[in-house]
């Protein structure tokens, strides 16, 4: 591909471009260190590959894309595209984030290979029309592109009210799992390249998990609950759990994403039912579905929730609980596959 992509696009298309992104795996658990204004940078150049990916087209005088240069690109976008409502107004800390990832490096490695390269060179802000400008390694492209190991979709504007580069990057881990994951503690240092730091793993927990987990639970329609797995007394890896959050998320979103995943997802009559008389609106089943769908897969899920229904009499958030309480069975479960 060459010359400059600057095309027109519906509003429909428009507003599908700017909420829901697809990022390369690869891209979500390489390993770096970037501040919050950085990786708002990062996330426009995803944006921007899925675009052209997807053949979603590009409004005019926003982004323009040249492929002319010989291994690399030419990126041009608005200054606004990296700003929040809160955000300071003579665009210091966008100019201090350009600048650092200029000389910053992107860590990628495979079973194959390890590389590393920069991410950006010459960035440059137009002042009167506040245009930003800035040249990309191509190899930072293609991992961007990268799907062979899978992918992760998130909601871009909810990575953009993040404040924690530690919560956009459990976001970016967590937002289109269904099933728990786990790390170890080793790995996720790794992942958020924090070698040397938090030596404690109290203090890893307290500072990186519990501070992620917070700010997501505030702003967030996913975020997640955990559990400790110990070798010995000491505590080894983590067990997520995705929480999803539906008085935080866009309509039918997630619901959405479950029927990519599920096709077939399907309650049984009884199962409904049960749900119907523990609390659950046909809304609140829709916004759990993917969870109910791996009960069923794991679990006698009729029989789980007969005794969930029994004990939850009197309790002052029966949904929250029984949501809890199956998350506490699949954990269990799991742990036992260990």
């Amino acid at each position: 591909m060459s010359g400059k992509n600057q095309h027109k696009i519906t509003v429909e298309e428009r507003e599908r471009a700017s909420r829901e992104v697809v990022q390369s795996y690869i891209a979500t658990t390489a390993l770096y260190d970037f501040n919050v204004y950085e990786k708002r940078v990062l996330y426009n150049l995803v944006k921007l590959a899925q675009s052209q990916i997807e053949g979603v087209k590009l409004a005019d005088n926003l982004f323009k894309i040249d492929h002319s240069l010989k291994g690399f690109l030419l990126i041009e976008l608005p200054i606004s595209y990296f700003l929040t409502d809160k955000d300071d107004k003579n665009h210091t800390r966008i100019k201090e984030a350009l600048k650092s990832l200029h000389q910053k490096t992107f860590t990628y490695k495979d079973e194959e290979v390890w590389e590393c390269f920069s991410i950006i060179a010459n960035p440059k802000i137009q002042l009167r029309s506040s245009m930003v400008s800035f040249i990309v390694n191509s190899k930072v492209w293609d991992v961007l592109l990268d799907f062979s190991r899978g992918f992760a979709r998130y909601d871009i504007n909810v990575a953009f009210t993040l404040e924690s580069s530690y919560s956009m990057r459990f976001y970016e881990l967590l937002a289109s799992q269904t099933d728990p994951i786990i790390y170890t503690i080793e790995s996720l240092r790794k992942i958020f390249n924090l070698e040397g730091k938090y030596a404690l793993t109290k203090d890893f927990i307290r500072y990186v998990v519990e501070s992620a987990k917070g700010e997501l639970d505030r702003k967030s329609p996913v975020t997640f609950e955990y559990t400790c797995i110990k070798e010995g007394k000491r505590i080894d890896r983590l067990m997520f759990f995705p929480v999803r959050q539906s008085d935080k998320e866009a309509p039918d979103a997630f619901y959405r994403s479950t029927l990519r995943k599920y096709p077939s997802a399907a309650l049984t009559r009884e199962e409904r039912q049960m749900l119907t008389d523990i609390g659950f609106t046909d809304t609140g089943i829709r916004n759990n579905l993917a969870l109910f769908m791996e009960c069923q897969k794991h679990l006698d899920f009729l029989y789980e929730l007969a005794m969930i229904k029994a004990k939850s009499r009197g309790k002052r958030n029966p949904c929250g609980w029984c949501i809890n309480s199956l998350i506490g069975k699949l954990s269990d479960h799991t742990k036992k596959i260990l």
